[in-house]
């Protein structure tokens, strides 16, 4: 038998199938922990050959911020010949150091302004480690608005009693989508909210789920980890993480007043992914909640 950890230079002393391993298993075929002969426990993903290249781009970015000095990766290994994708078997696989990690204490961590602060420290240093340096990846600036009315025509033509609640929300938010754009644009993780977090206490241990990764407007990231928190609990608006996070950014970055001003249009805008979702899984009570919290955010806004 060939060992799995070979490629890299490494030498296995065993599997653990009893780790419970953080993030979404549907990014990869499959995902096992194994422990190297130094006692070292590393993630290994198998995954599927259209992967390979977001995967590779992604491979790179988080070792260009790793090299720049940013906290908080778990980036994919290079291989003995400095490849970030291996081929085992014939099937390609990438390898990242495994975090052992503490439960997130859902749902009462929305109050937590530890939290908060510690989750702007991430945007500040994300912000820091790419400004200037050439990041892989598409542009994603103008997904949102196309992705957004694909998904209102389909509910239109699949769904129409749910498009009855979803047509009003859609025109609130479609000519401000059309703004978006023009805002100053960063490198964003894409999918950043306190599930895609390691933690290790109330401290940030190592940030995951880098596949939506790319640049896109500056606010993208702040909306989108706002947005995922008050879904848990609409009063976390107001008290504990989310203030906390906002005055963290407003100290430390220098994301643009245009910016800020989008915001109350921006988070419940990202909802439509979310929204999608619900659909896709034929989740009729977490559409109906989605629908209530774009309508409370929407109120909102005023």
């Amino acid at each position: 038998m060939i060992d799995a950890l070979s490629p890299w230079g490494l030498e296995t002393l065993e599997r653990h199938n009893d780790k419970n391993i953080p993030g979404s298993p549907e990014r990869a075929v499959s995902r096992s922990v194994i422990e190297d002969s130094e006692n070292r426990l590393w993630l290994m993903e198998r995954i599927a050959g259209t992967q390979v290249e977001k995967r590779t781009a992604i491979a790179e970015n988080l070792l260009t911020l790793q090299k720049s000095g940013m906290d908080w990766l778990l980036p994919y290994q290079e291989t003995k010949d400095g490849q970030v994708i291996a081929e085992v078997m014939g099937f390609p696989w990438q390898l990242s150091p495994f975090y052992d990690s503490d439960e997130l204490p859902r749902p009462e961590y929305v109050f937590d302004a530890e939290r908060g602060a510690e989750l702007a420290k991430f945007i500040t240093q994300l912000r820091e480690h790419t400004k200037g340096k050439e990041m892989k990846g598409k542009d994603q600036s103008f997904a949102l608005i196309n992705y957004a009315r694909e998904l209102a025509e389909t509910v239109k033509d699949r769904e129409p009693t749910i498009y009855k609640r979803l047509e009003p929300i859609c025109a609130r938010l479609f000519p401000k989508m059309e703004d978006f754009p023009k805002l100053p644009k960063a490198f964003c993780h894409g999918d950043f909210h306190p599930l895609n977090v390691l933690w290790k206490g109330k401290t940030i241990g190592a940030v995951i789920d880098w596949e939506f990764s790319g640049m896109r407007p500056e606010i993208y990231d702040v909306a989108n980890m706002i947005g995922c928190v008050a879904f848990e609990n609409p009063g976390a608006l107001s008290e504990g993480l989310i203030p906390a996070f906002m005055d963290g950014l407003y100290d430390n970055t220098d994301i643009s007043d245009d910016s800020y001003e989008s915001l109350p249009a921006y988070i419940p805008s990202l909802r439509f992914a979310w929204l999608s979702e619900w659909l896709r899984k034929k989740d009729s009570e977490m559409i109906e909640m989605e629908l209530e919290f774009m309508e409370l955010l929407l109120a909102v806004m005023g």
